[in-house]
């Protein structure tokens, strides 16, 4: 790792040392972090960067016009969730909610209700679950059981077709030639 020396103003290092403070992190850990923290929302697409942005501007809105922090009272809170909704809805494409393959999936719950619930579970409670080696396991473990069943409805298909079944030696999809 290479070191960079920096010159900061005194208002911005006093800054980073109460952010140092508060989080735990060394002044360079905090540095760090919260660099590595913008070139991620810089790799966000234009709407994703854009909801991230409008999103953040609301609770101070909402506590200028509430009188009240969103996570301090119900009122606030619920003013807070329905103006995420309304960006949401204004930015919902046009279709259908069925996902097709899911080369990155973990599981195979397709609703969308459920994964969004989902992803927010994991990603309360391990924030780095998306780069994790356990991500990287279950992704693994879904693609295998994907083409498990796959192979398994294929060899279904053969029977009720009355053709063999033989997962090693015989293709799939085409009955096998007989001599004359």
């Amino acid at each position: 790792m290479k070191q960079l020396k920096v010159s900061l103003p005194d208002d911005l290092r006093a800054r980073l040392d109460a952010a140092s403070a508060k989080s735990g992190l060394s002044v360079a850990e905090e540095i760090r972090s919260r660099v590595e923290a913008s070139f991620a929302r810089e790799a966000a697409d234009k709407p994703t960067a854009d909801f991230i942005e409008g999103v953040a501007l609301m609770p101070a809105e909402i506590a200028l016009e509430t009188g009240a922090n969103w996570h301090e009272h119900a009122g606030a809170h619920e003013a807070l969730v329905q103006a995420i909704r309304a960006r949401l809805d204004e930015l919902k494409p046009k279709g259908s909610t069925a996902f097709g393959d899911r080369p990155h999936g973990t599981v195979f719950d397709d609703d969308p209700n459920q994964l969004g619930l989902m992803v927010e579970y994991r990603l309360r409670r391990y924030p780095d679950f998306t780069h994790s080696p356990t991500r990287q396991l279950m992704e693994d473990e879904h693609q295998r059981a994907k083409l498990a069943k796959s192979v398994r409805e294929r060899a279904a298909r053969r029977r009720r077709q009355g053709l063999p079944v033989s997962l090693i030696n015989e293709p799939f999809d085409q009955p096998k030639k007989r001599g004359k």
